[in-house]
Formats: structure tokens, sequence, C-alpha cells
């Protein structure tokens, strides 16, 4: 927390480190000291705010930081600048021509010097997946569609719980619950091929992968009676449900798996959960039971993969046994103390591009402004004991430049936390020691994990804040999303001011003119595509 830091936090960060210097931790060990830090932020004035509507301290500022902040990094473009731009960012390519796919926009970004619109609403969704499909030779684009979440008011602080008319718009929404599937192979001309529905009362999705193969995995509660949920701003618990899209024109269902007690028919495996046994003094702080999503699975089924990885909310990170993909098994989880569960998504993402080394790297995310909820933190996770995932280190909390007119992040209007690391499936090799985040309002953080004990932080962008102070949400996530081409050495960082294009030297000197992409992220990915 830098120099407020709470002494208990130092003491038990000191621990983490004093751990860690020898050895490798104990799984006891690391959650024991990890714990200890958390419960020592749960115990500080900042996190006894009771709603998700601003709570400033005394300390926090009273105006939106309009400033840019940037340390070891530099901004090669701007694109759309001063438009809210946050969303999900994936990459295809024909020929030397590279396109960013957003917020149903494709972006020619082949020339660095020169960026430019391409195909302005070319497609329908934000939460996206592309990918080519080398038995039908088309480059594929699922995008999602969900009902709307119950979120909060000023009247109904606590969502749901405060106001069960809240959940009226998801009850009463007649648009799609599911995914799109579009051929995008001629991105100036993406052509819609079907529209496939989870089930018409359920959650629709949220975060889905697709990897070109014959399945595609999607974050889901396919109907209403996965009513377990305990976050105040969501109706149902999501699973993974497998789809078969051997024929995008016509996708079917596989299987569905969910954590057994998801499901209102399953109220003894409901009654095992240590979550539904707490008791909540603040129901905007109870945790997210479930799929956030996706379910990630490195290496295509096509091609003989057999594992999923997925974040699972307070549930934490659970290995899956895809064999038989219509009976999918759980192999081991990661299931984080308490406290870590008492607010926000407690395992949100998992970052799999380390698991050539034994590990996978798991992230957070808060969803209350002003610290009303507990710092989470980014976790380093072996996996090598498929049964029993180990967290073994904890990524350095960002702390504000110096030049910042706030001494912790927690003073800076808005949320404060990890969000997304760089996606999974992009062009060339993942580096080995280089990671960046999206942080919210802390801008977008990079980090050499060359050791994965001992995570560090290298560089860091901060753009100026956008929004209006008086509307709120638009001013709460300033960095949202972040993507990584590894072979041009090129982060692209998706802000509510528009997408920055950055290079940092610890990833490598970056290449801006057009390049061909001879090799993608994971095996076999996007194999075909010319």
């Amino acid at each position: 927390m830098g120099e407020n830091e709470n002494p208990t936090i130092s003491k038990n960060k000191a621990a983490m480190k004093n751990v860690g210097t020898n050895r490798k931790p104990t799984r006891r060990e690391f959650v024991k000291c990890a714990a200890g830090a958390s419960l020592a932020m749960a115990g500080s004035s900042l996190a006894a705010w009771a709603n998700n509507h601003p709570h400033p301290s005394p300390q926090s500022l009273k105006y939106l930081d309009r400033r840019t902040y940037i340390h070891n990094m530099e901004v090669i473009a701007h694109i759309l600048p001063g438009k809210e731009r946050g969303g999900k960012m994936q990459m295809m390519s024909v020929g030397s021509r590279r396109y960013l796919l957003q917020q149903g926009d494709v972006i020619d970004v082949s020339d660095l010097h020169h960026p430019t619109m391409y195909n302005e609403h070319g497609f329908k969704g934000d939460q996206l997946q592309v990918a080519y499909n080398d038995k039908l030779k088309k480059w594929i684009l699922m995008t999602g569609a969900a009902a709307p979440i119950s979120g909060s008011t000023a009247a109904a602080p606590y969502g749901k719980y405060d106001d069960p008319k809240l959940l009226e718009p998801w009850k009463n929404f007649k648009g799609l619950r599911g995914v799109r599937f579009y051929d995008a192979t001629d991105p100036s001309k993406i052509v819609n091929l079907s529209e496939f529905s989870t089930g018409a009362t359920g959650s629709g999705t949220h975060r889905n992968y697709y990897d070109g193969g014959q399945y595609a995995y999607l974050d889901t509660a396919p109907d209403e009676s996965f009513s377990h949920q305990l976050w105040y701003a969501r109706p149902l618990v999501n699973g993974n449900m497998i789809v078969d899209v051997s024929d995008p024109a016509n996708p079917k269902e596989v299987s569905m798996w969910w954590v057994p007690g998801s499901r209102k028919s399953e109220e003894s495996e409901y009654q095992k959960w240590q979550w539904s046994r707490l008791k909540y003094e603040h129901m905007d702080q109870t945790p997210f039971v479930g799929l956030h999503g996706p379910v990630y699975v490195p290496k295509k089924i096509d091609d003989g993969g057999n594992r999923g990885y997925g974040g699972w909310g307070c549930f934490g990170l659970i290995i899956h046994d895809l064999s038989d993909v219509k009976r999918p098994q759980e192999i081991g989880r990661f299931e984080p103390p308490p406290q870590y569960g008492a607010g926000g998504v407690a395992f949100h993402t998992i970052w799999c591009g380390m698991l050539d080394r034994g590990f996978v790297i798991a992230n957070g995310e808060t969803t209350n402004p002003d610290c009303n909820q507990i710092y989470l933190p980014i976790w380093v996770i072996d996996v090598r004991d498929e049964t029993r995932p180990t967290p073994v280190a904890q990524f350095p909390r960002p702390v504000p430049p110096k030049q910042a007119p706030y001494r912790d992040f927690c003073f800076k209007r808005g949320r404060f936390g990890a969000h997304n690391p760089p996606h999974l499936k992009a062009p060339g090799k993942i580096s080995a020691d280089f990671i960046a985040y999206s942080y919210f309002i802390g801008g977008l953080r990079c980090y050499d994990i060359g050791d994965p004990y001992r995570p560090e932080e290298v560089a860091y962008f901060i753009p100026p804040q956008g929004g209006d102070l008086k509307d709120f949400g638009s001013w709460n996530r300033t960095v949202d999303n972040v993507f990584v081409e590894w072979d041009r050495n090129v982060i692209y960082c998706a802000a509510d001011t528009g997408i920055y294009v950055l290079s940092c030297p610890s990833l490598g000197k970056p290449m801006l003119d057009p390049l061909p992409v001879t090799e993608w992220s994971l095996p076999k990915l996007n194999e075909g595509a010319v």
C-alpha cells in the first residue's frame, strides 16, 4: 500500500517473502500468510463501506484524475481517442493484414503507423472469440448474448436483496440468451451463420472460449433452476456448457457441468458450501459463486487435448478432465480462503500461458468502488500436481506514481484491482518472462514473471480517467482489457478513453510495419490460415 500501508499487512507480506526465500512454500504456509494480509485489509476502515455506490473517504479525490502516468513504456498509437473502448479484443489475420476485433468493429492494425477503422459495426456482440477453422477453411467469429444482470440502485444498494423487482429485466428479457456465430473470413463483410440459445429462461452467456476446433465452451446457466447465486448483482449460477460447432450454422449442446449445489434441487450439496453457511453483514459483499468464465482449453480436443482451466468465482481455480466431453470431470481445485470471497469475483480469469512450466496465474475482479471490499490479489498457482493446485506467490499490489495526488489507489475514484491478462490466443510465441494486466483505475501493469515465485512489476501506463464524476459507472473502470502481439512486441490497452498501442522494453523492440503471422500462441491455433 505504499507509505500508508497497514503494519499488519507489511508483517504478513514479509512473512510471505521469507517463506519463499530458500524453498517453495507449502500450500498451508502460503495460504496462511496470504489470509493474514487479507484479514488485515478486511479489518481496515476502507473495507467497512457497505454498498456498490461511491463511498469516498476524507482522503479521496473530489475529482477525476485526467493526467497520464507512464513508466518504462511508450505510446505508439492512440485509436479512437476519447471513446469508451474497454471491451474484449481478439485478432485475426489475412496475409500480412492484421485485424483487431472489438465492440462490433474491425480495426486494421497491420500498419501501426496508421491504424484504421476497417469495418465499423460489422458484427453484434462484445464478448467475442475468433479463430480459424481449418476443416471449414474459414475464420469463425463467436459473440455472446446475455440477459440483464440485476445490479443495484441508490434506493436498493444491495440489489436483489433489497428489491426483488430488480430481477424483472432478466426475467422479462426477450432477446437472445446464448451466442451468435459468424463467418469472418472476409472481415469487410462478416456474415451471420446462426444464433444458439443456451436456454430461454437462463442467463445467456458471459465469457466464452472458442479455438477453431470442434467445440466451444460457454459460460452460462441454461435455466432459472441454477438459483443459488449468493452475489447480489446476478440471479443465477453459471456453469460450463460444451457445444459442438463442427457446423457453426447448426451448433449442438454436448454437455453441461456445474458445481454441485448450484441448482434449486441440490439443497444438500448447497448446504455443504462454506459460502452458504457464512453470514454477511453487507450484502454487496456476498460472494460470486459459479463460473465467471471461460474454461480455457489450451490444447484443442481435436488434437488430443483433454484439460480445461476455469475461474469459478469463490470456488477458485478448477481443473477439468475433458477426456469425455459428454461427461466432464473435476480433477483438482484451489479454493481461496473465505475472506477472498467476501465481495467481487474471487477468481475471474485463469492465464494458461505458463503451463509449459507447470503454473497458471489467476486473478479476481473488484466490483465495488472506493475499495469497498477486500483487495483481490493475482495468484501464481503450481498445477504440476493437478489434483492439488498449490498457490506459490502473489503479484505485488500496485502503488500510485509519486506525482499522483493520492497515496493509495483506494483514494482515486473507481474500482481498483486486476481484471484481465492478455488473451490466450494471439500472434507469436508467449513470452516466458512478461505479462501485462488491466487494473481498472490502476491502469495497465506489466510484470516480470521469469521467476514465478517472485513476480516483479517492471512498467505501467495509466491513461486519463474518462467519464463524469456525476455519472456513476462512467468513470469506474479506466483500463478494462489488454491484448499482446507477442511476435511484434506490441501491447493494446483497452480503456475508457480509447485503445492505446504501447511498447515496453521488457517485452522487446516493437515492429510497427505489416508482418504475416507465422506462429500463434497455442499449438495448431489458426493452422491453415492464409
